[in-house]
């Protein structure tokens, strides 16, 4: 854009040689020449100059906007492989305890006071266990790939084993400040969009104003093989003749019809400038939206915790009262196996649980968030 406002030097050369040369003494000529334009009277280009300077800062608030995705990214691939390990975890013990249960009816079957049936139930249970434990750890590797894919590397990325999840809200607010809601970056790049869209029908209108420019020309050129009388009449030979030139002008364009060009660009723009409006109208709506609901999950997710706390212990506590039932002969296999069963769901539940207040803890603070 500021190129079209600044000086601009041009320089040409020329050899033309005549094949009918008509009566001319010249029929071959050499030309060069250096011209330096410079507009005097250039609205668009001048007006152009601003809308690259606003689009410059359009493309920096979208860098920032997509900054804090990859933030949102990496952070939730980090607390989803942390959450599947803990997962894993839990489904190996899980497997330990379904093989114990299993063990402990074979046992009673040897002794008389078991069943086949409870150790059929009892070895459902343990391929069940063993079925959770490969879905949670093919969902880890997967976990592993999705940080990688985020980190921009290829395969799986883990997590230390030191790793603390409270480490991540720390980091993520030294590199990230709090703000309104209309202050986050996509909101304001929308707005610098719209305000592209209003400049760019300014441009339009602008097509319509006069344009003046000032060239100066600096030439030479050089003739061959032109005849000249050499030594008296008659006589004949090659002659050589140079020269050089110099001129300035100022050119002055008025537009006064070039087909419709110009007012269909301005109807291009006013629809442009209609639609950038809608669109940062959704864009608000989206960003209140998004920081509402953000702030709310946390909430949420604490009180689904404390529920799923809560159903843990009480899953523990009828687990232990079967299988003590169960010694004494007062309650099937059935029973013992459905409750070991719930107590492995509740524990899953619940580190689910944990890890989903971490994610919402981050979104929350993301959310409204300027990361630069």
């Amino acid at each position: 854009a500021l190129a079209q406002a600044l000086p601009n030097l041009d320089a040409s050369g020329e050899l033309s040689r005549l094949l009918a040369p008509g009566g001319a003494d010249a029929p071959t000529r050499a030309a060069a020449s250096i011209t330096l334009r410079q507009p005097i009277l250039a609205p668009r280009a001048w007006y152009g100059i601003g809308t690259a300077d606003l689009a410059v800062e359009v493309a920096k608030l979208s860098l920032e906007d997509r900054r804090r995705f990859t933030l949102v990214a990496v952070a939730d691939a980090v607390v989803s492989i942390v959450t599947t390990e803990r997962l894993s975890e839990v489904n190996r013990v899980g497997l330990r305890s379904a093989l114990e249960l299993l063990e402990l009816t074979r046992r009673r079957e040897r002794l008389g006071t078991g069943t086949k049936l409870d150790v059929v139930r009892a070895e459902q249970d343990v391929a069940l266990a063993r079925a959770t434990l490969v879905s949670g750890d093919e969902s880890l590797r997967r976990a592993r790939e999705a940080l990688g894919a985020a980190l921009g590397l290829k395969g799986e990325v883990g997590v230390p084993q030191e790793f603390s999840l409270n480490g991540i809200a720390t980091e993520l607010g030294s590199q990230c400040t709090q703000t309104r809601t209309d202050q986050r970056a996509d909101v304001r790049a929308a707005r610098g969009e719209l305000e592209l869209a209003e400049r760019g029908l300014t441009d339009a209108k602008l097509a319509f104003a006069p344009y003046a420019e000032v060239s100066s020309t600096l030439g030479a050129e050089t003739y061959f093989g032109g005849t000249a009388p050499v030594g008296g009449v008659g006589d004949a030979g090659d002659a050589t003749r140079s020269g050089w030139s110099w001129s300035i002008r100022a050119v002055l364009t008025v537009p006064i019809w070039d087909g419709g060009a110009r007012y269909g660009d301005l109807r291009i723009n006013r629809a442009v400038v209609e639609q950038q409006r809608a669109r940062l109208g959704a864009v608000e709506r989206s960003a209140e939206l998004e920081s509402t609901q953000a702030a709310r999950s946390v909430e949420v997710a604490e009180q689904a915790r404390a529920v799923a706390e809560q159903s843990r212990d009480l899953a523990r506590e009828t687990a232990r009262l079967t299988q003590v039932a169960y010694e004494a002969g007062t309650v099937t296999s059935f029973d013992l196996v459905e409750s070991s069963r719930r107590q492995r769901q509740a524990e899953i539940d619940l580190a689910v649980r944990e890890f989903e207040v971490v994610k919402a803890k981050i979104s929350a603070l993301l959310a409204s968030a300027s990361c630069k």
